[in-house]
């Protein structure tokens, strides 16, 4: 599984993706706050006040997770503005991308892996749901959505995991055009979400590696 980030806007994408892990990244996206947090950030600058009242939680409820992302170098400080007498901290998603191939993937506590799966999940559920209701999510034509069922060997798994990488690789460059496009002040912005998810079902739970399955 990849899970690739740099800013919203697009900058600090130059070139091949750096490849991380470590336990401190590992104990980042152990928490499913921390997770929401990036996922939010990934999306756009926001601070942890804007961020707990979403979550009807109270702001010191996430300064230690924020302090944790800000000191592995996940999250930065963007901006700080005064509001009602108090100072409001901004933050972002750091220029550090953070990039997880096949093999580091695997190396992830499986606790952790679970742990971020879900936040993305959750992440997915809420935007579509939130595009559903304010008439957005079909109102492009050229909108896609599909399933795909395939039944794979490991050789077609492999190719598939490889197809999305290129893939992700492709939106992260996609992106970054655009970003260079917008800056110049050409066009509008088109807030974009882009999931992509390939997986073994439950029905594959209990059965033996290589073993036959009815299609």
């Amino acid at each position: 599984m990849s899970e690739s980030r740099d800013r919203t806007n697009g900058e600090g994408f130059n070139g091949k993706l750096r490849q991380v892990i470590d336990p401190a990244v590992a104990k980042a996206l152990s928490h499913p706050l921390r997770s929401h947090i990036l996922i939010t950030l990934g999306d756009r600058i926001a601070s942890p006040n804007e961020i707990a009242k979403e979550l009807g939680l109270a702001a010191r409820d996430l300064d230690y997770h924020v302090k944790v992302l800000v000191e592995v170098g996940m999250i930065r400080l963007a901006s700080a503005e005064k509001r009602r007498g108090v100072n409001e901290h901004f933050y972002e998603l750091s220029a550090r991308i953070v990039y997880f191939d096949d093999q580091e993937w695997k190396r992830v506590p499986a606790p952790v892996r679970a742990t971020f799966s879900a936040a993305l999940l959750q992440a997915l559920m809420d935007e579509a749901g939130a595009a559903l209701r304010e008439g957005t999510f079909n109102a492009r034509h050229d909108t896609h959505a599909s399933r795909t069922s395939m039944l794979l060997d490991e050789q077609g798994w492999h190719e598939l995991t490889r197809a999305m990488d290129e893939a992700l690789e492709r939106l992260l460059a996609i992106r970054s055009q655009s970003a260079k496009r917008l800056k110049s002040g050409t066009g509008r912005g088109i807030p974009t979400a882009v999931f992509m998810l390939g997986f073994e079902t439950a029905a594959g739970a209990g059965r033996g590696r290589g073993a036959a399955v009815d299609a």
